[in-house]
């Protein structure tokens, strides 16, 4: 028997969305489709797509951002889990559990008004929601029946699209409406700043929809509706007398007349069960409501969906012999809507239970990765303690760990397996410019200096010989390694921002000399016979045999962004230099050869932050951080000519990413870490210029301080063809692939 709630597949639809497998279509609009999905472990899932028009405008991309980023806020409390999304590729989509139950409009247009106690228990349970949503910082702004799915164990308030932060830039312009106008609130339909309060007055028009079949506010016009929700009084004559009292406050025209969502919730009984009956809030509904809830448990597992061209389509999973006939007793109803959310969530079980008992479920056959799907994690190694990748060498990962920056230790994870090689009892830093090989004590950090050699291979820390080893470098920084020396910055024998040389094998100071820049260097990288020192506004070149200066250049940058060189800034001879403007030096002579980002049409008008340049075949990346408050700040990758610094193309990310990192790159695709532990990965393609797939780390942001506010709480290190992504706690490895 087909489905009337699914629709057949269009001949234009596609056969897969990310890891997911279409079924059929729920619903679709001006905005977008929403389809039903199965993943390849069998759950059920709604999957909402935008219009690829739609999603070539940046506002309405990022208005579908914040509506993912809302759905995963809000959990599986108050709304629909969300089990996948990705915001950022050609057609962004979301993907929900798939809840079993109608929407209230369905449910009262088929099944007629809910009684008093129903709409009572509906309405204490939509305002603990509410309080729960609002205590997250958000509102939800379009609270409708059809936002409200009906469940045995609760209604469940979906569909964020036009959910804002509190306090956040609104994406409208000033005066424009947003919503649904027979659920406005006055303040919404006049467009102001719709607030907490907002959702209350529409909670009320939603609870007198499901007492009596229709809203508060009529009109022919929704010119007629917005006028009357303005000026007029509600409709309330057939809303049953007992609901009356509280209704009334809840569609009050001042928002300060209006109850807060946790009073609603008191006074019908805060949101608990008290229906008297071992089925809780199902008990209230009525029956034939109760067979739809329970018929879309099992019809899911059922669907054969038609497209209206015909397409190759994989068979549904097989029923399994001695189901039961006919339909299912109310009791086994109950059971199955009211486990429904929990087990889908578990990965298809409300069809486990429902049709086959104790029975062996059916297993997946592991399916070959599907286009726009991320690689499979090779290995995750999960600590206690914040981690953070440092580097492979010989085949072994370097891992800083420690909740506390002066009390952070070193473990050796073999890059092949994630297996712990060895731990590092004592507490080490280890030197940024070091590879991973270098670290210093911290035990009466800074008054002990000691450089120590650290073994990739077992974890042991040795002293260096001769000077190096007793060093008389206050302060001392590790600047760069190169294969036989080790250049530190810091104070010797009185001399303030001092560098200094010293021979690693023998431990020889080879030269010292005060640095002739007015702030001390940060950074430094050795290319050729230079070691090339960023300060907070130069560059200056020593050479590498006797300190002399060879060149120095004075960048004119506020954001002071010299320290920020790196090593894979450098190719052909030439330094590129983030900060203000991308600046590309001649490594030989210091002269500027060409400047991005300013001059008489300046990228993004002037106002945009580059991070650390890369340089690949020929073209140097990097991210440009636009936008002008923090409300509208977000990244593009940039991809310039390295000859001339021409701009070649542009990737935006509609959201913040790090700029300190320089990206990396291996087979064709760009990968650069992105600062946030539930997506800390983004990867570009090099020829289409777009993501071939997204990460997403499965963990959750738990919002612990970053140690470093700059790094945030990721890192990334490609080696040997393997991405290593530090996400918090944890370490996960993946293959560096298309």
């Amino acid at each position: 028997m087909p489905n009337p709630l699914v629709q057949p597949l269009r001949s234009d639809d596609p056969d897969r969305v990310g890891p997911f497998v279409l079924l059929g279509r729920l619903g679709g609009g001006g905005m977008g489709t929403v389809f039903l999905a199965r993943s390849a472990g069998g759950r059920v899932v709604a999957l909402k797509t935008v219009h690829e028009h739609l999603a070539r405008e940046p506002e309405f991309r990022m208005r579908f951002r914040l509506e993912a980023e809302a759905a995963r806020t809000i959990g599986t409390l108050h709304g629909a889990t969300v089990v996948d999304a990705d915001t950022q590729t050609v057609v962004p989509w979301l993907a929900t559990e798939y809840v079993l139950g109608p929407s209230l409009t369905e449910a009262v247009r088929a099944y007629g008004p809910l009684s008093e106690p129903a709409v009572r228990a509906l309405g204490a349970r939509l305002a603990v929601a509410l309080a729960g949503i609002h205590g997250t910082g958000l509102v939800h702004r379009d609270l409708k029946p059809s936002n409200v799915l009906v469940t045995t164990d609760g209604p469940r308030i979906i569909d964020f699209g036009i959910a804002r932060a509190l306090g956040a830039r609104r994406l409208t312009r000033s005066g424009q409406s947003v919503g649904t106008p027979a659920y406005m609130s006055p303040e919404q339909a006049g467009g102001r700043d719709h607030e907490p309060p907002g959702d209350v007055f529409a909670l009320g028009g939603v609870l007198v929809f499901a007492a009596t079949g229709r809203g508060p506010f009529h009109g022919e016009q929704a010119a007629d509706v917005l006028y009357r929700i303005r000026y007029g009084d509600p409709e309330l004559s057939a809303v049953p007398e007992e609901l009356l009292p509280v209704l009334t406050r809840c569609l009050a025209r001042a928002p300060e007349d209006r109850p807060s969502p946790e009073e609603l919730a008191e006074m019908w009984g805060g949101g608990e069960d008290d229906s008297g009956e071992p089925g809780g809030f199902a008990s209230l509904l009525p029956d034939p409501l109760l067979a739809d809830i329970g018929r879309r448990a099992a019809d899911p597992w059922e669907l054969r969906p038609p497209r209206r061209s015909p397409r190759p389509w994989p068979p549904p999973p097989a029923a399994l012999p001695g189901d039961e006939p006919g339909g299912p007793s109310r009791r086994r109803l109950l059971l199955a809507g009211g486990g429904g959310l929990l087990a889908l969530g578990a990965g298809g079980g409300v069809w486990a239970a429902v049709r086959s008992g104790d029975r062996e479920r059916p297993r997946s056959a592991k399916p070959s990765r599907a286009p726009g799907m991320a690689p499979a994690p090779l290995w995750t190694y999960r600590g206690e303690a914040e981690a953070t990748v440092v580097a492979v060498s010989d085949g072994v990962l370097l891992v800083a760990v420690g909740d506390e920056e002066e009390q952070r230790s070193v473990i050796g994870l073999d890059a092949g397996t994630g297996a712990v090689r060895w731990r590092q009892r004592e507490h080490v830093a280890l030197a940024p410019a070091g590879a991973g090989l270098v670290a210093r004590t911290q035990r009466e950090y800074p008054l002990d200096n000691t450089l120590l050699s650290l073994s990739p291979h077992t974890g042991e820390l040795r002293s260096f010989r001769g000077a190096l080893g007793k060093l008389t470098v206050q302060d001392n920084d590790l600047l760069a390694v190169d294969e036989g020396a080790v250049y530190l910055n810091g104070q010797v024998k009185g001399r303030n921002r001092a560098i200094t040389a010293y021979a690693t094998g023998s431990g020889t100071r080879r030269w010292v000399t005060q640095s002739p820049a007015p702030d001390p260097a940060i950074a430094a990288l050795v290319a050729g016979a230079l070691l090339v020192c960023g300060t907070v506004h130069d560059a200056v070149a020593f050479g590498r045999d006797d300190g002399t200066v060879r060149w120095r250049r004075s960048i004119d940058d506020s954001l002071g962004s010299i320290d920020r060189i790196h090593p894979r800034s450098v190719a052909d001879g030439r330094l590129h230099i983030g900060g203000n403007a991308v600046h590309t030096l001649d490594l030989a002579t210091g002269k500027v050869l060409w400047r991005f980002g300013t001059g008489p049409n300046p990228y993004n008008g002037g106002q945009t932050y580059f991070g650390r340049p890369a340089v690949h075949d020929g073209v140097v990346y990097a991210t440009a951080l636009v936008g002008h408050t923090v409300e509208t700040q977000s990244n593009n990758v940039i991809a310039l000519r390295a000859s001339d610094g021409k701009l070649l193309w542009q990737y935006s990310l509609h959201t913040m990413a790090k700029t300190s990192p320089p990206m990396s790159f291996h087979d064709g695709v760009l990968f650069h870490d992105t600062g946030k532990v539930p997506q800390p990965l983004l990867a570009v393609d090099l020829r289409t210029h777009r993501p071939p797939w997204t990460f997403r780390s499965g963990l959750p942001d738990d919002h612990r301080p970053a140690l470093d506010m700059n790094e945030g709480r990721t890192a990334l290190v490609l080696a040997d063809g393997r991405l290593h992504v530090s996400c918090g706690t944890a370490v996960i490895t993946v293959p560096a692939t298309r």
